[in-house]
């Protein structure tokens, strides 16, 4: 097997389904109404971290949009807090948790407050584009009452009811508390995540809500040779079927998982038989996971 098919097998466990590329946001966008999802791909150097609190508003003045093009914010919050939000001039915006769940999202791209209660704890991400053409804009932000004034409706998709449920535990906790139910989830969710890093629009800024260290590297790496390849990963099936053996120390954590995964390589279009599964294969691997500002992220993976 070439060197490199070798090296992208290492380096990209579990999958995803393939997401279909639209570099032609205004025909998506165009019309009255904003998509449920962005269409345009979100850059990590277009991604900026900020500050929010529960007494003031931030502020991001004067920010410029062009055709096909996002911008993104990422903040800290709690489960339950609401989230405040204004744009000054008509865009589209959507609200991410840190596990690819959509919190909220513009429908009609007006200039008008909106607030979206926040299911869980941990980092969410707030994406901006334009409904059309290049625009400039500006975007207020509070976790709770905007200063400005305040708002009279609260315009929340159903998806801000919390999914966090025995079966599906926040990735966001501390070492003492940290289960081996919670080590697992910390897994699928980075599983899952690969739906949008592994195939187009490739939304490398994700990777930095799941990896550290050396795997966030060869992440990175990866989605660099699969743009430059014309290439991605459609996965079929991604899961984590079974956990044991979690050892816990301070801000380092390991687990031993198998996980079932049915994959294809695409590169121009067409199959890559190398490194195609050909129907469910179940992996062993030993995964190495380190705390991160209160967030639990994939280190190191080493097969069993």
């Amino acid at each position: 097997m070439n060197r490199i098919w070798l090296y992208l097998v290492l380096i990209i466990i579990g999958g995803c389904s393939a997401i279909s590329s639209n570099p032609n946001l205004n025909s998506v966008l165009a019309g009255s109404t904003c998509p449920e999802k962005p269409a345009s791909t979100l850059e990590s150097k277009d991604v900026k971290p900020v500050s929010l609190n529960t007494s003031g508003t931030t502020t991001q003045s004067n920010q410029n949009l062009d055709p096909d093009k996002s911008l993104g914010y990422t903040f800290e919050a709690q489960s339950g807090q609401k989230l405040s939000y204004k744009p000054t001039n008509g865009v589209c915006i959507w609200i991410f948790t840190q596990d690819l769940t959509l919190v909220n999202h513009t429908n009609f791209p007006k200039s008008e407050e909106y607030a979206a209660t926040l299911p869980k704890s941990g980092k969410y991400t707030i994406q901006v584009a334009a409904p059309k053409g290049s625009t400039s804009f500006n975007l207020e932000m509070s976790l709770g009452t905007l200063q400005t004034s305040a708002i009279p409706a609260v315009r929340a998709s159903p998806q801000t009811t919390s999914n966090n449920t025995p079966n599906s535990p926040s990735s966001n906790t501390n070492s003492s508390a940290l289960t081996q139910q919670q080590a697992s989830q910390v897994i699928q969710n980075w599983l899952d995540a690969k739906k949008r890093l592994f195939a187009p629009p490739y939304e490398e800024q994700l990777a930095a809500n799941f990896t550290i260290g050396e795997r966030y590297i060869k992440t990175t790496g990866a989605i660099k040779w699969l743009r430059d390849n014309n290439a991605y990963y459609d996965y079929k099936i991604a899961k984590v079927d079974s956990s044991n053996n979690l050892s816990v120390s301070s801000d380092q954590a390991q687990i031993d998982v198998n996980i079932s995964e049915d994959l294809v390589l695409y590169v121009n279009n067409q199959v890559d038989s190398s490194v195609t599964t050909n129907g469910v294969k179940t992996t062993a691997y030993r995964f190495f996971l380190k705390l991160d500002a209160g967030t639990w992220k994939i280190e190191n993976v080493e097969n069993l």
